[in-house]
């Protein structure tokens, strides 16, 4: 169950690439506790950035944009150990992997840690801290946050800044979980200052679907119908 590179390598196990994403931790005295925190939090901000507006990386937004989302994830976790060495199991990584994507697409939502009430984006930060003070091992949350930002960067920097995409949904999870109307990113000056995937000035940027068009609305006067009596005589 655990990621072993010798093993994946030599032995050919190579559902060692998948099953360190699968466990959370034990249930013991000493670590049941964080083990349910854990499955709370993936819980959590998985429902919450699924059930609004995923990054749009042509799925439309949804579920299979969300599916995408994840395997980026543990791609990127799985490369980037090396660098880290956090330890054999990443599924707590994976999980603050979310929870930062999430910070960034909601940067303004309510949040809170032991109470105390914050905005999304400084969610992140704040558990480093907490767990730094505490003395517990806060490389998981780098780990995690590194590959959420090397995400977020790819998905919705990239595309505003420069015009380009690197990364789209692939066919086969677009055909199991469905497609909404991808709207290719076009390039524009500066950045909105919360990191929002938003239109404005008619420059449609990554992430988002074009609404109907509304023929009253874009010749600028409205229509009181098309029924009517003509006064006066004939």
């Amino acid at each position: 169950m655990i990621y072993d590179y010798d093993s994946i390598a030599k032995k050919f196990e190579v559902w060692r690439l998948l099953t360190p994403f699968l466990y959370m931790g034990g249930f013991s005295k000493q670590d049941g506790f964080q083990t349910l925190i854990g499955f709370f939090l993936l819980y959590q901000y998985s429902k919450q950035y699924e059930s609004g507006t995923c990054f749009n990386t042509g799925g439309g937004g949804g579920t299979a944009d969300y599916i995408f989302m994840l395997l980026i994830g543990m791609i990127g976790i799985l490369f980037t150990n090396f660098f880290f060495m956090v330890g054999i199991v990443f599924t707590k990584t994976l999980v603050y992997y979310v929870l930062y994507i999430w910070s960034k697409r909601n940067p303004t939502a309510a949040a809170n840690i032991w109470g105390i009430p914050m905005q999304a984006m400084y969610l992140p930060f704040a558990l480093i801290a907490v767990n730094f003070v505490l003395g517990n091992n806060y490389l998981e949350y780098v780990h995690g946050y590194a590959v959420g930002h090397l995400y977020y960067f790819l998905v919705d920097v990239v595309p505003k800044v420069y015009g380009k995409t690197y990364l789209q949904t692939p066919l086969f999870i677009l055909a199991q979980f469905g497609v909404g109307d991808y709207v290719v990113p076009t390039a524009r000056h500066g950045m909105d200052a919360t990191g929002s995937n938003v239109r404005r000035g008619g420059i449609a940027a990554p992430g988002t679907v074009n609404p109907p068009n509304d023929p009253a609305a874009s010749s600028g006067r409205h229509q009181w119908g098309d029924g009517g009596q003509r006064l006066g005589r004939d």
